[in-house]
């Protein structure tokens, strides 16, 4: 949840620099305000909103094969495509993503950006209700879930199958839907993120729905990179 000072002051800001009104207002920076409102209503992070994949100035080949999906967006969501991007480090996985989910926003289609650690905590949570954040999940157009690796470490067997069975729940539900949903995960080997059972429930959803690329590159994030 992005507070809601941040996103006032980040709309404050839009047009009191807004060059056609100088601040009075106008439909320019209004629009700009609702976008801003969209993008925290689907929880995409701050530092992603003013980026543009034009300007993507990693793994050019990974850029080369997105760029004119993204260019239609309603191509991806009724083609109801899905998608992993497995690379290292900073080389531009949430970056991409956030972008994808930020056209589909602006073409109005419905949003949601989570982490892997986020789907754990309410997954297993005696405080969150479970219907309600299935359909959280479910009732978007587009998701995006990050972070999706096997670093997590549950406080019990029966606890990680219980978190298993609930995402192998979504993720089908999603894709025998064809709503478009992006993983991005730093385990190059995608198949060894789950153990037991669920490893081999998500090769096979993984095998038939997703379409999985590999980002190379060097971590941007590292001012010595």
């Amino acid at each position: 949840m992005i507070p809601k000072t941040k996103i006032e002051r980040i709309k404050n800001k839009i047009k009191e620099s807004c060059k056609d009104c100088k601040g009075e207002g106008c439909n320019i920076c209004s629009s700009r305000m609702v976008r801003i409102d969209r993008y925290a209503l689907s929880n995409i992070p701050v530092e992603y909103w003013n980026l543009s994949f034009k300007d993507f100035s990693g793994d050019a080949n990974f850029k080369k094969l997105i760029k004119p999906k993204m260019e239609d967006i309603n191509k991806i969501y009724d083609d109801g495509k899905s998608y992993m991007f497995v690379g290292g480090l900073g080389t531009g996985k949430t970056y991409t993503a956030c972008c994808i989910l930020k056209r589909a926003i602006t073409s109005g289609y419905t949003g949601l950006y989570t982490t892997m650690a986020d789907v754990v905590a309410n997954m297993l949570s005696n405080d969150v209700s479970t219907a309600k954040y299935y359909n959280e999940l479910l009732g978007k157009d587009f998701l995006v879930i990050d972070e999706f690796s096997s670093h997590w470490i549950f406080p019990s067997d029966k606890a990680e199958q219980l978190f298993g069975t609930s995402l192998e729940y979504v993720l089908r539900t999603r894709f025998q839907n064809q709503l478009p949903t992006i993983l991005c995960t730093n385990n190059e080997d995608v198949d060894q993120i789950f153990g037991g059972f669920f490893a081999k429930s998500f090769k096979s959803l993984r095998t038939h729905h997703i379409q999985l690329y590999m980002v190379g590159g060097k971590d941007f994030r590292r001012k010595d990179a």
